[in-house]
């Protein structure tokens, strides 16, 4: 065969596969994902970024088999059709358009990736993206409040804090009488626990601010009033030394006043780079899925998806803040749950049959879960000084859920119990992601000058959100554009 000829072969296949690949990666984003908030690509070029220990093997096998040898197999199956000399296929080969295809198989399967890469562009809005990326903001200049820069006042009395993020909730589980989208409410409990508390917004959610559409983004956000940017020209933004160097942290505050800070999560914490974060600011203990194997609390062969499930978890999590409570030192324990995450959430033996959808099942189970943990902590000697917050870390991204949730103007959950004395909630507040971090500050007792911290407002005040003041949308789009001062500060912390 004629060199000319190889290479023609070698490039068919190499675009055809291009092409089927890019297919492949629409058709599961689609049937496996609702991107909701933050444009897609922003969590897409996270994921691929940074390094993905600690990910349920399943879902990474799951991604392979579709988007990588599935297309392979494709490419390779079809350009041995045109080009091959297998005796059963020569009839074929004497069909003009096959004959055709076969002379011009490199310009034809270019276009198919061109076709295919403006499909895939659309569908993640890439020419969006671009032009917010290329857009300078002066978004910080005007209204970030550096918390390394802001003097905190601790109380005599220094309260401790448990923040549970949990995954995937939302208030559309509640249901359509009670301000949700389904006919029914698969999270009772939290939504009774949302009315007996503090909301600001008559228990209505918050919007989910852009760069805070994912779990370790959302972790970053209610923590640091900041979104979680992409830098598309580097790769190692986020290492075991560096991960948003310029960004001061709830942890770091309290770490600075005496408080022992714990993150426990039933997954393995490297994964997204959670780890490195909340190491580096407030140099949390890490109590996670690698931690309970290696101190022989779990065994490593009875792992599910992506770690231990919930159930095991608030197990643990009674006999950390059982531990942490008998020092001296007040206490910051930091949890997420994962039962409720997408695909279609785990179900554990404590589910019940109750609803036609097995989310809402595991959502139920997950309701009753955190509602009795929240009562068992009532019975507590601590919980007198203690602040509870939780927070949904962001909407669902299940497929399936979304379709029965439908049309609805759907937020994360959120509540605040037990804050300190003289925390009186403002109310019909427009709030986001970045407000969680000024506020849990005040639930604590902690003062500090102002009332702004990052990009959030303490809540328990009357000064305006940037969401309030701008108009969610037009703050939104702010947050989006890119920021020098953002790049410079935070992400690589130059002076």
């Amino acid at each position: 065969m004629k060199k000319n000829s190889i290479l023609n072969i070698l490039l068919t296949f190499f675009f055809l596969f291009l092409s089927f690949t890019l297919i492949c990666v629409i058709i599961y984003i689609r049937r496996n994902f609702v991107l909701i908030g933050t444009n897609p690509i922003a969590q897409i070029l996270f994921h691929c970024i940074v390094q993905i220990d600690g990910a349920d093997p399943t879902f990474i096998k799951g991604i392979a088999l579709r988007c990588v040898l599935l297309p392979f197999l494709a490419a390779l199956f079809v350009t041995t059709l045109v080009f091959g000399n297998i005796q059963q296929f020569e009839k074929i080969y004497n069909i003009g358009f096959v004959s055709l295809i076969r002379k011009y198989g490199v310009l034809i399967s270019f276009i198919c990736f061109i076709c295919s890469f403006l499909l895939i562009s659309h569908e993640l809005r890439l020419g969006e993206y671009i032009k917010e990326y290329t857009s300078t903001s002066t978004l910080y200049e005007e209204e970030y409040v550096d918390p390394a820069q802001v003097e905190f006042v601790f109380p005599e009395k220094k309260r401790n804090l448990i923040y549970i993020f949990l995954e995937s909730v939302e208030v559309s589980d509640y249901s359509k009488a009670e301000g949700g989208a389904l006919d029914y409410n698969c999270i009772p409990e939290l939504y009774q626990i949302a009315e007996e508390n503090i909301t600001f917004n008559n228990n209505k959610g918050y919007e989910v601010a852009p760069g805070a559409s994912w779990t370790v983004a959302s972790m970053i956000a209610e923590s640091s009033g900041i979104p979680l940017n992409i830098p598309i020209e580097e790769n190692d933004f986020v290492t075991s030394n560096k991960f948003l160097p310029g960004a001061y942290s709830l942890g770091e505050i309290l770490e600075k006043g005496g408080y022992n800070n714990e993150l426990l999560i039933g997954s393995e914490a490297v994964f997204s780079g959670r780890k490195y974060y909340y190491e580096m600011h407030g140099n949390y203990v890490i109590h996670d899925f690698t931690y309970f194997v290696e101190n022989d609390l779990f065994d490593y062969d009875t792992r599910v998806w992506w770690g231990i499930v919930d159930r095991y978890l608030f197990e643990y999590a009674k006999d950390d803040v059982l531990e942490l409570a008998s020092h001296d030192k007040p206490f910051n324990l930091t949890m997420l749950t994962v039962d409720t995450h997408h695909m279609d959430g785990w179900v554990c033996e404590d589910c019940l049959d109750e609803f036609p959808d097995q989310l809402a099942n595991v959502y139920a189970c997950s309701s009753r879960r955190v509602s009795d943990f929240i009562e068992w902590c009532k019975q507590q000697d601590f919980y007198e000084n203690t602040t509870i917050i939780l927070v949904g870390d962001h909407c669902s991204m299940s497929v399936d859920f979304s379709e029965v949730i439908g049309d609805y103007d759907r937020k994360p959950y959120y509540v605040i119990i037990n804050p300190a004395d003289g925390c009186v909630p403002s109310e019909n507040r427009t709030l986001c992601t970045f407000d969680f971090y000024p506020t849990t500050v005040a639930s604590l007792g902690i003062g500090f000058d102002g009332n702004k911290l990052g990009l959030g407002t303490n809540l328990f005040s009357d000064e305006e959100t940037l969401c309030e003041k701008y108009g969610t949308a037009s703050f939104f789009q702010m947050v989006k554009e890119h920021s020098i001062y953002y790049d410079n500060h935070i992400l690589y912390g130059f002076e």
